[in-house]
C-alpha cells in the first residue's frame, strides 16, 4: 500500500499526518498532543531532548536549546548549543524535529519504499531557504520529499472537505509567518 506523508515543519510547533488514499491520520506525539513544539534542548551530558520536553527545558536552560530556528533556514546562522560546545545550523535542528516526528509513525510506512512525503514551507520561502528544508528531510533520512507552499496545502485540504462550489479564504497564522489564500470552486459536484 501506499502512503502519502505531510508535515508541518512549523516555526513553533510541528505535526506529521498520514495519507493512505481514503483517509487522513494525524500523529500524535508522545505526550498524546497533535502537535510538537520545533524545539531541541540538550542537558549537560549532551542528552538531547525534542518537542514538548525540549520546550520546557529551553525555559529554564536556553543556553541549552534550540527554538524559532526556522526563521533562519537557508542562512549561514549558528546555533550555539552551550552543553555540546557546538554549533548547529538550522537545517540540522529541523532535521532532528523531522527525523522525531517521522519516528511517530509505524514501521511499515516509515519502511515502505512507495512513501512520499510533502513538506510545506511559508509561501515566501526563496529558494535558499527550499534548499535547506529540503536538505534537513535529507539529514534526516527522509526520501522522496517535496515541497508545497502552506497556503497551497490548506487550501487542497479545505476544497477536499468541502465539495462544494464557493469561494474559499484561507489563512495561516503560524509562529513565523502568516500566509493567505483565495480560492474559488467551480462545478465541484
Amino acid at each position: 500500500m501506499s502512503y502519502y506523508i505531510g508535515i508541518d515543519l512549523g516555526t513553533t510547533n510541528s505535526a506529521i499526518c498520514s495519507y493512505d488514499g481514503k483517509e487522513t491520520r494525524i500523529w500524535k506525539s508522545p505526550e498524546q498532543n497533535d502537535v510538537t513544539p520545533s524545539a531541541i534542548s540538550y542537558d549537560r551530558r549532551g542528552n538531547r531532548l525534542v518537542g514538548q520536553r525540549a520546550y520546557q527545558a529551553a525555559a529554564a536552560n536556553p543556553d541549552n536549546a534550540a527554538v524559532f530556528f526556522k526563521r533562519l533556514m537557508g542562512t549561514s546562522t549558528p546555533i550555539h548549543i552551550k552543553a555540546l560546545g557546538k554549533d548547529m545550523t538550522p537545517e540540522e535542528c529541523s532535521a532532528e524535529i523531522l527525523r522525531t516526528l517521522f519516528g511517530y509513525l509505524p514501521e511499515e510506512i516509515r519502511k515502505d519504499p512507495e512513501t512520499g512525503t510533502v513538506i510545506t514551507v511559508p509561501a515566501a520561502f526563496n529558494q535558499m531557504q527550499r534548499d535547506a528544508t529540503t536538505q534537513a528531510a535529507n539529514m534526516a533520512g527522509i526520501g522522496r520529499v517535496a515541497l508545497m507552499q502552506e497556503p497551497v496545502a490548506a487550501v487542497m485540504s479545505v476544497m477536499k472537505a468541502h465539495n462544494s462550489d464557493g469561494t474559499f479564504l484561507i489563512y495561516d497564522l503560524g509562529g513565523g509567518t502568516l500566509d493567505i489564500a483565495i480560492a474559488e470552486s467551480i462545478g465541484a459536484a
